[in-house]
Order: C-alpha cells, then structure tokens, then sequence
C-alpha cells in the first residue's frame, strides 16, 4: 500500500473511534461496551493503590489479619495497623499512587472512563476474555490522527498528514509483529481463553479474585497474600533478564515468567501457602487456565503501566484523554507483550546436577556453608540466623514479606535442586533478593559450581542429620540458635 493510500485509511479508521471498527478480534479492536453495560459484565477498573516501586525502609511488624497494607492506607485511622498505612502514605506519589484522587486536573474521572472503555475493547469481559493486537493501519492512526474541533476539516487532514510522515512506522510494524508472536506463542487466543475462564472461575477465583488481584474474600484470613497478577511480575520464575534489555513499559521483563513457570506452580502448588497443588487437572486444561492467568497479567500490567504514566505523566507527555489515552493503551500493550518476549529469550540455564556419594554431598554443603557465610554471598544479611531472625521487608506489591527461615526446609519455589538453583542464579526480584549469577560466571575453570554448593548446603540446613554430618566434617561450623 503505497503511504497515501495508508494515510487515507488511517483517518478512514480513525473516523470510526480509535478502540477499533468491529469485526474479528484478530488484529482488530471491538467497540468497548456500552457505558450502561452492567459492572458485572466487564473487569472492575483498578482502584486500589498501586507500588510503583518496592516501598522505602522496612515495616515494623506483620500487618493485621485481613488487612494488607494498602488496604490499611486507605482505611486510616480506622485500622489496626496505623504506623504501617502512615508510612506508606508518606511515600505517595514517589513509590505508592492513587487512581482514584483526582489532583491539580491531572488525572481526571473522564480518562479513567476512557481507560476502562479501551481495555474492554482490547481484552474482553471475564465471559469472553480476548487479547487484541491491533492491525498496523489501527496503530498508525491511533498514533498519529488528532482531531481538532477547533479548526476545520482540510486542517485536521493537514495536520494528520504531518504527523503520520513523522511516525516511526519500522519500528511500530516491529513491535506488533513481536506482539503477535507472542500471543500465539503464550496460547492467548479466544478459544483458549474463553475454556481457561471457566476453569479459573472454578478453582481460581475464590483467592485470586475475579481480576487475578489476590484480594478475595477468602485469600487475606491468613498467611501470604495470594499473588496479584496485575503487575505483570512473578516470584518462582526461571528467567534472568539481562541488565541491559529495554524496559518499555511497567517493571519490564523483570519477573516474568515462562509458560512452563506457571504451569509447574498450577500443578505443583506453593509449599508453605495457601495455593495447592492441582494434579486432578488434565494437561488440556492446565494449559488453558495458565492461558487465562497469562490474559490478566497482561490486561493487568497495560492497565496498571497505563494508570502510572496517566497519573504522573513525564515532562514531554500529554494529558492523557481522548485519544492520547487510546495511544497510550495501545503503546502500553505492544510493550508489555514485547517484555514477555525479553524474558521468553532469557531462561536460566540450570546444569545438571552431578551424581554424588552421600559423603560428596555433604562435602559440598559443607563449602555451601562457607559461601553463605562469605562476603561474596553474604546470605546472612537477609537470612540472618538461617532466617529465624525476623527481618521483614517491603515487596513490590507494597505487602510483606520475610527471608525464608532456611532451617525448616521449605521452600515455596521449590526444593529440587534444580528449583533452589535457579532462586540463587537469578534472584526473586519482586521482593528484592539478590541475583548470584555472577557468582558462576567468575568462577575458575573446572572449579565447583558455587551454587551448587550452596544449595547443597540449603537442602542438608533443613535436616538435623545433615547438620550434624556438616558438623563432624568441620567442628567450626555453627548453626546459632
């Protein structure tokens, strides 16, 4: 198509609103519901607060049953945990943001409107979820075609023109072109999703919440929160994303995770949760309920990075409403979709495991244990006392959490050794615990693998047998109580 005729069908599409024309949901966007459409048709827009960044400092205590800290912020005075909320509301507008105070005409009721609208159009209702990539003419409108009241018709067109020989069409054919892989690649198409939204609202939604928040009635009585899905971020992942990859939109791909991550932690469950294994499960439908929790998460973070950047715009954004709103959804989706792609490229290559003797074992938890206790690990200073010691911390989702007490052995990623080796090479950086994955790479040729020897020791600390073969090996180690 030659660019004159594309401009032409740009503004032809730009004419019929810029959440899409109808039709298939294959590549273009549907009109979003209607205004008058029931609430329990649609997702519920996002209104609670949002960490933007894991919180500064260190909370001073658990918070109260069935009262996670942002919820706690919310509700002061009237919560138990007022010296939490009062920290954390300190920290608005740097770490935490509302969705909901509308301050100095920045963020107003009719863009959040207007979010909702565009995210129906491009992700569906929870009876008939889908994910939308939109065609390239779609994009190029939505990114170029403003329509000025003001001036009349020949100017708008003039304008239009102007702006769409600017755009950076390369890079946007790009962009959807990952995006579209990656939807076929992650099982996101209609079919799928629409069997997995059943399946979800069987087993899932009772803890997980029916916008994948982790905020469900029953899911806050006890224990950790359940995990919220909207920020795109995963804890038991076996992905390491290099420094260097782009981050285009939200906490890029840092904790994403495989399919095969969420399919593992479906079956398997979480140790020392409340999320349990699923093995009854047929590999069909494992496959299409991880489908769905794949959609929230995606419809999650480009709601969640699209309400950021609204909220507390840069110095060169716009004000985002009308359609700099429907670009910004549209930007925001293509990079979210591209930053499961960064991680999809970056899994963490595990070796295997050496057959050892059960002294060869021991040995090696035994040079575990002078590792974990070496500058160069330093695990004490988040484990202190093997974890026994309280030491809580802030995590991305602005709840808390505490090191794991090492001495019980579980481990909620798991306790495989392959498990525990992918923790230490690549960190969890969704609460903040460190990448060892240098540790490896600087290590001297034909020398032992240090991780494996720290998990080694790991895998014989929650053992009192093995603490006490360590013990005859080396009479200096010690295990404080």
């Amino acid at each position: 198509m030659t660019n004159s005729r594309w401009f032409l069908a740009c503004v032809g599409v730009a004419a019929f609103g810029f959440t899409g024309c109808g039709g298939s949901t294959e590549g273009h966007a549907p009109q979003p519901a209607a205004a008058t459409a029931p609430p329990t048709t649609r997702y519920a827009p996002r209104t609670d607060l949002m960490a933007v960044k894991i919180p500064d400092g260190a909370p001073a205590h658990w918070s109260a049953a069935r009262f996670p800290p942002l919820k706690s912020v919310r509700l002061l005075p009237h919560t138990p945990d007022a010296d939490l909320a009062t920290d954390l509301r300190k920290q608005f507008g740097k770490n935490i943001l509302d969705p909901i105070v509308y301050e100095q005409d920045v963020w107003m009721p009719a863009q959040a409107d207007r979010l909702a609208r565009v995210l129906d159009a491009h992700f569906g209702t929870p009876a008939a979820p889908t994910v939308v990539v939109p065609e390239l003419s779609h994009i190029a409108a939505t990114s170029t075609v403003r329509f000025d009241p003001t001036l009349g018709l020949g100017a708008n067109l003039k304008e239009a023109r102007k702006q769409f020989a600017k755009a950076k069409f390369k890079e946007l054919e790009a962009d959807r072109q990952t995006a579209s892989e990656m939807k076929r690649e992650l099982k996101l198409d209609d079919a799928a999703l629409a069997r997995g939204a059943v399946l979800y609202r069987r087993w899932c939604m009772q803890c997980h919440g029916p916008s994948g928040a982790g905020d469900a009635a029953y899911a806050i009585e006890a224990g950790p929160m359940p995990r919220d899905y909207r920020q795109g971020a995963f804890k038991y992942t076996t992905v390491l994303v290099p420094a260097t990859a782009p981050k285009k939109a939200g906490l890029g791909a840092a904790g994403k995770p495989l399919r095969s991550d969420l399919v593992r932690t479906v079956r398997n469950g979480i140790d020392g949760t409340m999320m349990p294994a699923f093995p009854s499960l047929t590999p069909a439908e494992l496959d299409d309920v991880v489908s769905y929790v794949i959609h929230l998460s995606v419809r999650g973070e480009v709601e969640f990075a699209a309400l950021a950047r609204a909220i507390k715009p840069g110095g060169d954004d716009p004000i985002y409403e009308g359609a700099e709103m429907d670009w910004l959804v549209v930007q925001t989706e293509l990079a979210v979709l591209y930053n499961w792609s960064v991680a999809a490229k970056h899994p963490i290559p595990v070796p295997a495991e050496l057959v050892m003797t059960d002294k060869e074992r021991i040995d090696s938890a035994v040079r575990g244990y002078r590792l974990y206790n070496s500058p160069e690990f330093g695990c004490g200073s988040c484990h202190a006392n093997y974890g026994r010691a309280q030491q809580l911390k802030w995590d991305i989702w602005g709840t808390i959490v505490q090191p794991r007490n090492l001495t019980l052995g579980v481990y909620r990623g798991g306790r495989k050794g392959e498990d525990l080796y992918a923790r230490i090479y690549g960190g969890i950086a969704p609460s903040g615990m460190t990448a060892f994955h240098d540790r490896v790479t600087n290590a001297a040729p034909g020398a032992p693998n240090k991780i494996w020897d720290v998990v080694h020791f790991l895998q014989a600390l929650g053992d009192a047998g093995d603490r006490r073969r360590m013990q005859e090996r080396d009479a200096e180690i010690k295990f404080d109580q």
